[in-house]
């Protein structure tokens, strides 16, 4: 299997993680820059959506925003209201945390109850359930990922970033187990083309990263 630099420009989503707290400037120079690429997604958090998706709705590219972000400890009425929020600023899509806490205390249910609203809300929109796997044990992931399928999710999110790094072995424990039900966006240490390329060769449908450009710089060396 040869990996191109096309396929893996186009299953990006890219974003500006490795700069915290950036300047409104920072973001827009950022999302400005996106536009030269085929990237699957641009993605901003939510405060910064309203402008920068009108940058993006303008080059015919979307935006993604990430909702209770990375541990999906918001009271539900918050997270439905931060959702409500993000797609009338323009979110195409919107990578949802789980309630990690919840879920490792064994409260399942709750958890899924929190969920259902936020999926319905979506609609046609994809949504990706971020569901932690570096905090949880093997036998968690695959109780997430079936959640996640049974709630309709059409993808998850491995990681959130902040130094946690998936492993090819976590996305293909979640391809081995769902198969082709759902989607897998793997989150979390893609910084190189070499990365790229091992976890497209392990099965995902998208990555998420931080280093997007120097990925795409490292394809043209």
């Amino acid at each position: 299997m040869t990996v191109t630099k096309g396929d893996v420009e186009r299953l990006i989503d890219a974003s500006i993680g490795a700069a915290p707290a950036p300047t409104m400037d920072q973001v827009k120079e950022f999302v400005t820059k996106t536009l030269d690429y085929n990237f699957a997604m641009t993605l901003t958090e939510p405060f910064y959506i309203k402008p920068n998706a009108e940058i993006l709705h303008a080059a015919g590219k979307k935006l993604c925003t990430v909702i209770s972000y990375p541990l999906g400890s918001y009271t539900h009425e918050a997270k439905l209201a931060q959702l409500k929020q993000a797609l009338a600023d323009g979110a195409d899509e919107c990578d949802i945390a789980m309630d990690v806490s919840a879920f490792k205390s064994g409260q399942y249910d709750k958890v899924k109850e929190d969920l259902k609203p936020c999926v319905e809300l979506m609609g046609d929109k994809v949504c990706k359930l971020l569901y932690f796997a570096s905090l949880l044990t093997e036998d968690e992931q695959k109780r997430a990922i079936e959640m996640a399928i049974d709630l309709g999710f059409p993808m998850l999110k491995t990681n959130p970033g902040f130094g946690f790094s998936t492993t090819v072995d976590q996305v293909k424990l979640a391809h081995d187990f769902a198969g082709d039900k759902i989607g897998i966006m793997v989150s979390g240490g893609v910084r190189t083309k070499d990365d790229a390329i091992a976890f497209v060769e392990a099965g995902v449908s998208r990555i998420a990263t931080s280093a997007a450009f120097q990925i795409m710089a490292d394809f043209d060396k």
